[in-house]
């Protein structure tokens, strides 16, 4: 005798349902799934769990769709959709590691050299036409020299600016000090009494730069007193 068939319940049958939707939805085969469902119209973006329902957003994001149409396409408002959207991005949000720099040039490094291996493999070969090897060689050297810029950038390499404050810092520690500075200006001095030159355009210009070296001077020793008298209070 054949048992009485059972009917399964609303609350079984929503149970059901709720446990299909709230399956895996990492593989983009369920998220397929689900929005050919939404498409024709047997499922809602409002039945949808909040990670079932992002997963569809980024879906649709990729396809180029703006906010409002997904929102559409998904049956709730476009403040949800923004929300959705806004968690997408926090999830993906990349922490700063000291360490990425390292492995950003390391990998920019290695991928440029499995470029330039690539292309020159590729040339070697005898049916190869002049030219394509001319211009192979050319495009290897564009990789090197992107390379190179990419690493200046991350600051692995110097630069141009790198140099000439190099060169300025360098020249700046050669510059003469205020007595000579002094001894120098004392000897244009004479050399302009000496040759009778009584220029008062000259003779301004010569006391200008003197008093010049004099504030400089003066400057300098504050700060230096004012520099020790602070080293001072902080050993206290």
């Amino acid at each position: 005798m054949s048992r009485p068939r059972t009917r399964s319940s609303p609350q079984h049958a929503d149970s059901q349902h709720a446990n299909d939707l709230h399956g895996d939805t990492d593989g983009i085969g369920r998220s397929l799934e689900l929005l050919a469902k939404v498409r024709a119209g047997t499922l809602s973006g409002k039945m949808l769990g909040a990670t079932e329902r992002q997963a569809l957003v980024a879906l649709l994001a990729a396809d180029g769709l703006s906010g409002p149409e997904i929102a559409q396409i998904l049956q709730v408002s476009d403040r949800t959709v923004e929300r959705d959207r806004r968690d997408i991005r926090d999830r993906h949000a990349l922490p700063r590691d000291p360490k990425l720099i390292q492995q950003m040039a390391g990998r920019i490094l290695a991928e440029a050299e499995l470029s330039i291996q690539r292309i020159r493999r590729t040339a070697r070969e005898r049916e190869v036409d002049p030219a394509v090897k001319i211009d192979a060689e050319h495009r290897c050297f564009q990789i090197a020299d992107s390379t190179v810029e990419r690493l200046q950038k991350l600051g692995y390499l110097p630069t141009a600016a790198m140099r000439v404050q190099a060169d300025l810092t360098h020249h700046a520690a050669e510059l003469p000090s205020s007595e000579d500075l002094e001894k120098q200006i004392a000897g244009l001095r004479e050399l302009v009494a000496a040759t009778g030159q009584n220029d008062p355009a000259l003779l301004e210009s010569l006391g200008n730069m003197s008093d010049a070296i004099t504030r400089a001077h003066v400057a300098t020793q504050i700060k230096l007193v004012a520099n020790t008298a602070t080293a001072s209070n902080i050993h206290r």
